[in-house]
């Protein structure tokens, strides 16, 4: 299958996304089932039946997103760009499976569901999964991978049984095989997008830091890739520190809108502003495309957001909160 061909499939689904129009119906819906009847106008319609009632819409969202999934690696020949969003999905369920091993003493995943924190749009499902984090069975596994799975209990350890040591480990793990895939693919798009995802996730890192733990930001969280140098930001612990230092990066509009002593609040408008960044750069960057790997990259990402407001609106409808308190959430989105 082409990249034309897929392309061309991926403008047609397009019109199905959540638009304005039909996120304010749903919102403003008077019942989850009203709510519910807007996903037959999305990409969702296939999988609704006489059956099927408002109470499986995670079911219904999680079959369409992995349909998506199955059609886009076939439409592209399993082109590695997108290992960008699968990765993120088995990185995820690692932590969350070596959580269950270090902190809990399992021995196996004893619920692989969405509701514990589990997906199932990644390369590994459970089985292999458990064979990875449980067996030490690395058949098919990146270096960088295998080796931070490899070292989270003794590492777990020496840090005094802080979990988030064996997190940053993964998170380094991860975009050194993002990093790899850059080098192999070689094309402008990946490398403009893995500059950015390490420069976001250097900022993100350091503004939590300093903002809400008023510390240094530790080394084992930096990534060593990017336009972003750990020596520059090093001895940062305090937020007027932290401020003259953005002020000379690509991100000093964020720090200029900074409200003295809101840190939380600071850092909440960081994190949406940083998000808004992503969406604009994916935007542009199939802005005269045709037939390229951004076409399904972004139409993923926009099914990705897609599903969480869907899920959060049901959540919402089921839960009776207003139109009115919804909206507010949604605004972080």
């Amino acid at each position: 299958m082409s990249n034309l061909f897929i392309a061309g499939q991926i403008r047609a689904q397009e019109a199905k996304l959540l638009n304005l129009n039909r996120l304010d119906r749903m919102i403003g819906a008077d019942s989850p089932e009203a709510a519910f009847r807007v996903m037959s106008e999305l990409q969702y319609a296939e999988y609704l039946d006489d059956k099927t009632t408002s109470e499986n819409f995670e079911t219904v969202i999680q079959q369409g997103l992995l349909e998506t999934k199955e059609l886009l690696m076939a439409g592209t020949e399993n082109n590695q760009v997108l290992r960008f969003i699968w990765l993120r999905f088995d990185i995820n369920n690692i932590k969350r499976a070596l959580k269950l091993k270090l902190l809990k003493g399992l021995s196996a995943i004893d619920d692989f569901t969405q509701a514990n924190g589990f997906s199932n749009l990644g390369k590994w499902g459970q089985e292999k999964l458990e064979s990875i984090v449980f067996q030490n069975k690395f058949t098919d596994i990146e270096t960088p991978l295998q080796r931070a799975i490899q070292e989270a209990s003794t590492l777990y350890e020496k840090k005094g049984k802080q979990f988030q040591f064996v997190e940053y480990a993964l998170d380094q793990a991860y975009f050194s095989i993002l990093k790899q895939i850059v080098d192999t693919v070689g094309t402008p798009f990946a490398s403009r997008l893995f500059t950015l995802l390490v420069d976001q996730t250097n900022f993100k890192n350091i503004a939590r830091s300093v903002l809400i733990r008023r510390e240094k930001v530790e080394k084992e969280v930096w990534i060593p890739f990017g336009n972003l140098y750990y020596g520059e930001v090093a001895d940062i612990e305090r937020v007027s520190d932290f401020i003259k230092w953005a002020e000379k990066t690509p991100f000093s509009s964020i720090v200029e809108n900074f409200t003295e002593g809101e840190n939380t609040e600071n850092l909440v408008m960081l994190e949406k502003y940083l998000d808004k960044q992503y969406q604009s750069f994916l935007e542009n960057s199939v802005l005269g495309e045709i037939d390229t790997i951004q076409i399904p990259f972004v139409y993923m990402e926009k099914r990705l957001q897609n599903s969480r407001l869907l899920k959060f609106i049901m959540f919402a409808k089921f839960h009776g909160l207003t139109p009115d308190e919804i909206y507010k959430t949604v605004e972080k989105f």
